[in-house]
């Protein structure tokens, strides 16, 4: 009679819900063989990515990959790949065994499952790898109409009828485990027991082993950027540790209903004819078995241990790495300058040459959210290019030379703090450019008397080549009476895009000093002034560059520009790249006219000039888009030694970059991250710097 209820049990209650209520009741016994095979391999594949650990940042409490690991990844991705495949051959066999054992009123041992499932892994891989295959033929199928039609409709349905016609393999897995057969009589005779079923057997069978197992690894993928980390990898590892018990649940379930359909009863009541791997495995009765809460606390505690790992090798920063705190700004592309105002917001100055220039307010120190404060002007008065200085009181003075008719330029000065921007109190003076003269920088003196402009464009005799550089002074930040001095005629090409070759530092004695890149030769030209009034000044060339200029170098390339900052002690430090190579390099002054200075080349295939500021201790912090690593990256140099780390994937970012420090003497960098509609402003503040 037992065997007549088992039989009617079986083929009744249809596949897909009586398997996956036998895999909830069960999960904790069944997901035995996956942790026992999957805790280990998952440790092993932790310690072969420490190799990788040098490009991991932990950014906002989580550990994520801030540039391209090299060559390493990918040779560890495809070994991980490899080794899941054949563990999971082994650990799907063993839950398998478990299942059959479950359905047909027994308890057997997951070690002895695990076992058995250990000694037919070769023929388990064979299964598993000629079931991949048919997955990507089928796959591969519905892409090869979509490509060749244009037709979805045709393609979907093309991969559903494959699929279709490939699922009686899926049975092929118990047919191997249960009834000892070799892999291609496994396939046959799952072949065969298919055709005996229904369609909607077989559509229960792709939704419950392929569907659901798919829409939960989505799920899966989603949360990983949805979700918190640590509620992430517990959601995943749960998903690691069931979806096997709920396929080998709903396959056995399947299995046994065709076998079912073909006894009215059984010589041995809890074990079909054909399911001679049963009549092996140890039963489990009076009660030896553990009870099923027992597994569960188990399972519960193994898939809470990876998040717990997690959560305290990032809080406690357990690898010593590189710490962020990154947020989205706006959607407006373009950073061109960052500023710190006076009770410790961040404004940032977007310029991106195609629209007016926009100057962004952080409405609190952490920059959780920023408000427009200038934005133009527009149409005739648009401004060629905004130069930027802090201010005393931290404000902020934006200059630009404003077009004016027949295209000469005329000064434009705004003050900026996080509320709006004014023109400086008091007349303003008159100083003018010609009609090629676009480059400037503005720079604060010392002390708060007034402030330097350096200006530069093509000498006034017109000759080819030539390029005047000037210095005005200002006694007052509205520059009622400028005093205007030619310092020095330099030579470099006329056709070159000057704006971001050109920088202006003021030393604490208020010697301006200004710096101009010849990109096309890689040349740095340093002008020197002997007093604060300029009335002497000096022309150092600390690095000549080649004698050619660099071939396929376009004009108005974003790959060249150069940054200028001033020690204390006067001597300038410049960070610079120019050339087709787009090397970065920091050139290290060791005289205030840096006749004399120290070359260090910081990275090759860089995108977009690079920006440099002085920390409190001295240090040069150079901030690059470095294309060969795919990352932003940020170096911080003393005398002749440089360390750098990662502050984010490129991910689109544009051509410009932002840095500033904030009240502890952290670096602050913006950047934009995305291109088009998709563009963000993002600020990152690198902690514990």
């Amino acid at each position: 009679m037992e065997s007549v209820r088992l039989v009617a049990r079986l083929r009744r209650g249809g596949v897909l819900w009586p398997g996956s209520r036998a895999a909830g009741v069960d999960v904790g016994r069944l997901a035995v063989p996956g942790l026992v095979v999957f805790a280990p391999l998952a440790w092993f594949a932790g310690l072969a990515a420490l190799p990788m650990v040098g490009s991991v940042a932990v950014v906002n409490g989580e550990l994520v990959l801030a540039e391209d690991p090299g060559p390493w990844q990918p040779g560890w991705a495809a070994g991980v790949a490899v080794v899941v495949v054949a563990a999971y051959a082994v650990v799907s066999g063993a839950t398998t065994l478990l299942a059959a054992a479950r359905q047909t009123g027994r308890q057997a041992e997951p070690a002895a499952a695990l076992g058995t499932a250990v000694r037919r892994w070769p023929a388990l891989l064979a299964v598993t790898a000629i079931t991949v295959l048919g997955a990507a033929a089928v796959v591969g199928a519905g892409v090869g109409v979509q490509v060749a039609v244009r037709w979805e409709f045709l393609s979907w349905l093309t991969a559903g009828g494959l699929a279709l016609a490939a699922s009686p393999v899926l049975l092929a897995g118990p047919v191997l485990v249960l009834e000892r057969r070799g892999p291609v009589q496994a396939v046959g005779r799952a072949y065969r027991l298919a055709v005996e079923g229904t369609w909607p057997d077989v559509i229960a069978l792709l939704t419950g082993v392929v569907l659901v197992p798919a829409l939960a690894v989505r799920a899966a993928l989603w949360a990983l950027d949805a979700v918190p980390a640590p509620l992430a990898i517990t959601f995943a590892a749960a998903l690691a540790v069931t979806v096997v018990p709920f396929q080998a649940s709903v396959l056995t379930r399947a299995y046994l209903q065709r076998l079912a359909w073909r006894h009215t009863a059984l010589q041995d009541s809890a074990v079909f004819p054909e399911t001679v791997a049963l009549k092996d495995i140890p039963s489990c009765r009076n009660g030896r078995a553990e009870p099923a809460g027992t597994w569960l606390w188990r399972l519960v505690a193994a898939v809470l241990l990876p998040a717990v790992l997690y959560a305290m090798t990032a809080t406690a920063n357990l690898l010593d790495r590189p710490e962020l705190y990154q947020r989205p700004v706006t959607a407006v592309s373009g950073p061109a300058a960052a500023h710190l105002t006076g009770d410790g917001r961040l404004l940032l100055l977007l310029d991106d040459l195609d629209t007016p220039p926009t100057l962004l307010a952080c409405t609190d120190p952490a920059c959780t959210d920023a408000a427009t404060v200038y934005a133009g002007p527009a149409g005739e008065d648009l401004w060629r290019d905004v130069a930027s200085a802090p201010m005393p009181g931290g404000r902020l003075l934006l200059a630009s030379w404003a077009t004016t008719d027949g295209g000469t330029g005329r000064l434009d000065l705004l003050l900026c703090d996080a509320k709006s921007c004014t023109r400086p109190p008091g007349p303003a003076g008159r100083v003018s450019a010609g009609p090629h003269e676009f480059a400037l920088a503005v720079a604060a003196r010392p002390g708060g008397g007034g402030m330097v402009l350096a200006h530069a464009g093509e000498s006034g005799a017109g000759k080819p080549g030539e390029q005047t550089v000037a210095f005005t002074s200002c006694a007052d930040l509205a520059c009622s009476t400028p005093v205007t001095r030619q310092a020095a005629v330099l030579k470099v090409p006329a056709y070159l895009d000057k704006e971001d070759g050109f920088a202006l530092a003021v030393a604490p004695d208020g010697r301006p000093v200004a710096a101009q890149l010849d990109a096309t030769t890689g040349a740095v030209h340093v002008v020197s002034c002997q007093d604060a009034a300029c009335e002497r000044a000096t022309v150092s060339t600390p690095v000549s560059g080649s004698a050619a200029p660099a071939r396929g170098l376009a004009l108005g390339t974003p790959r060249s520009g150069l940054a200028l900052a001033m020690r204390r002690d006067g001597r300038p430090v410049i960070a610079y790249q120019a050339g087709a190579d787009g090397t970065v390099t920091l050139l290290d002054c060791r005289t205030a006219d840096c006749a004399d200075g120290r070359t260090t080349r910081l990275s090759e295939a860089v995108h977009g000039p690079p920006v440099l500021v002085l920390d409190r201790a001295g240090r040069a912090l150079v901030a690059y888009q470095d294309v060969a690593r795919d990352r932003i990256a940020l170096t911080s140099c003393t005398a002749t030694r440089c360390g750098t780390v990662a502050v984010a994937r490129l991910n689109g970012a544009g051509g410009r970059l932002a840095m500033t420090l904030d009240t502890a003497g952290r670096p602050i960098l913006a950047w934009t991250a995305g291109q088009g509609q998709d563009g963000r402003v993002m600020v990152g503040t690198l902690l514990g710097a």
